[in-house]
């Protein structure tokens, strides 16, 4: 807003004024506006630009830019304010009864040999934002009608400007406020991750997000993105993009997968915004980057991918930095190319940079990642807060990225149990006292009825409807019980109510009841069915 002030007060002079300040309403600097029409109290001012003719380089101003002060009753600012019309004052006269009130004003006027004035409100649609006043000093000429056309002419476009800054203050700041209200307000505890920290600019576009999204098998999946432009609709459109990420990840898709249909769902969907009449808001799809990482605490392991300019920093244990090599795609919307997915070791307590990317962003090559890491880290230790701080250091404000940054915890061998069993009906009873046995183990007998009656009946499943070997895998992870019955079939079960008379068909009821949460995952070779219990507190 002052950079916009200091350009019109610089194109006044010399053809308006020898000497031009602008004042403008508090409310204006900060994206608002008063009501339409006059201002009659003692609305406070902020001077956001004071220009003067080369040879008036020793005038002193009776406020300085930035200053706040109050506009003098019965004076011409006053009664232009009043009556939102130009004032001028032809011949300023020192014993004018005004500036006999204001001594500090008649005391750098008179230092000026100001001698002529005109005062011209900044009014947009009958609202006031600011005034302008132009002064005359020394030898040159008294200003007359014609100036004063001229000067209004000036400030009619002046306020056009100044409205144009204004509001797009405001959109930013909804655009801010939308978006903080449609992002997670904490970052879930999950027993993958040690810690977790996140940033989203404050002077960013409204575009910018992050998720951590708890998948099956104790995964988590890490998403930073952001969408490309500013404004509500912006962050409306950012807000959809997070939605569907969210929806397909808890399909179990891979990320590659993930980024696919994103990418023609966000093709069609700005297809469709682009026909006329369709929406009100403009919603943007098509240009944002986004990263993707699916991290598994039992394997150690990491499938990432990416589209656009976000990627990914990792930090091992041992102090080493590296920036995973990932295929490169356009970002979201261009299609034409097919995503692909990179699989990396993560040891535990490894350190994970997620960042969107940018014209600005922290970290844009190897080699400079890895001396900004071995500085931030230097200063900042393990602390994950202090590491995305420090990785923030120096970005210049309004062009940082989005960054979330996670450290990793790889299970213990004794939290995770698997057995091998025959594609036969006596696994189902083996199945059974291996469940119990090792609930014994942990000291989870409250557990024991339930997740054995589990274990039966997706065991049972398995048998009857693969014909290869069965996995079933048990995960405690001091949280949950996640019970995985693993098969050769791709045929997921499916949940239904069976009549009175069926003999079938409740096995999926029992264990529905049983547990929290429960679902189907794809594999390579066949599915997974996992189901979730808590833990006694």
């Amino acid at each position: 807003m002052f950079r916009t002030a200091e350009k019109l007060a610089e194109a006044a002079v010399p053809e308006l004024g020898d000497i031009v300040t602008v004042e403008l309403l508090e409310l204006t600097l900060r994206g608002e506006a008063p009501p339409p029409g006059a201002l009659c109290g003692s609305t406070p001012f902020r001077r956001a630009a004071f220009r003067s003719l080369r040879g008036a380089s020793g005038v002193r101003p009776a406020y300085v830019v930035g200053d706040v002060s109050q506009i003098p009753p019965t004076s011409p600012y006053r009664q232009t304010l009043a009556h939102l019309r130009p004032r001028l004052i032809r011949e300023l006269n020192d014993d004018s009864p005004w500036l006999a009130r204001n001594s500090a004003r008649a005391r750098v006027m008179r230092e000026a040999r100001v001698h002529s004035l005109m005062v011209v409100p900044l009014v947009v649609r009958g609202v006031v934002l600011g005034l302008v006043a132009l002064y005359r000093r020394a030898d040159s000429a008294p200003y007359d009608a014609g100036d004063l056309q001229a000067a209004a002419r000036f400030a009619e476009h002046a306020a056009s400007c100044i409205d144009l800054v204004r509001r797009r203050i405001q959109e930013r700041a909804r655009a801010r406020l939308l978006q903080r209200a449609l992002l997670p307000e904490v970052l879930p505890s999950l027993s993958a991750l040690e810690s977790a920290r996140s940033h989203v600019p404050v002077e960013g576009s409204g575009g910018e997000w992050f998720d951590i999204i708890p998948l099956s098998g104790a995964r988590v999946a890490l998403v930073v993105g952001v969408t490309e432009g500013e404004g509500a609709d912006i962050a409306l459109g950012m807000s959809q993009l997070r939605a569907m990420i969210l929806a397909l990840a808890l399909q179990d898709l891979a990320p590659d997968e993930i980024l696919s249909c994103l990418d023609e769902v966000a093709s069609r969907l700005d297809r469709e915004h682009e026909a006329p009449c369709r929406h009100p808001f403009g919603l943007k799809y098509v240009g944002s980057s986004c990263v993707c990482v699916v991290y598994d605490p039992v394997t150690e392991r990491c499938s990432l991918s990416r589209a656009g300019d976000a990627h990914l920093v990792v930090v091992h244990p041992d102090g080493t930095v590296n920036s995973p090599v990932l295929a490169s795609h356009p970002p979201l919307g261009a299609g034409g190319q097919p995503f692909e997915a990179t699989e990396i070791d993560i040891h535990s307590g490894t350190l994970l940079l997620l960042n969107s990317g940018g014209d600005d962003a922290p970290l844009p090559d190897e080699q400079a990642t890895a001396e900004r890491l071995y500085e931030v880290l230097s200063r900042s230790g393990p602390d994950t807060q202090e590491i995305l701080e420090g990785v923030r250091c120096g970005v210049s404000p309004g062009r940082e990225p989005a960054v979330l940054v996670t450290r990793t915890r790889a299970f213990d061998a004794e939290k995770v149990a698997t057995r091998s069993l025959p594609p036969d009906a006596a696994a189902v009873a083996a199945a059974r006292r291996w469940t119990s046995r090792q609930l014994a183990r942990w000291m989870l007998n409250e557990l024991a009825y339930p997740t054995v009656l589990v274990v039966s009946e997706l065991v049972t499943n398995a048998v009857r409807y693969s014909t290869g070997p069965v996995e079933l895998r048990l995960i405690n992870d001091d949280r949950t019980l996640i019970c995985e019955v693993s098969d050769t079939s791709s045929a997921a079960p499916r949940l239904r109510k069976p009549g009175l008379s069926d003999e079938s068909g409740r096995g999926l009821s029992i264990v529905t009841q049983l547990t929290q949460h429960q679902g189907t995952r794809y594999t390579a070779s066949g599915k997974t069915v996992w189901t979730e219990q808590d833990l006694p507190t």
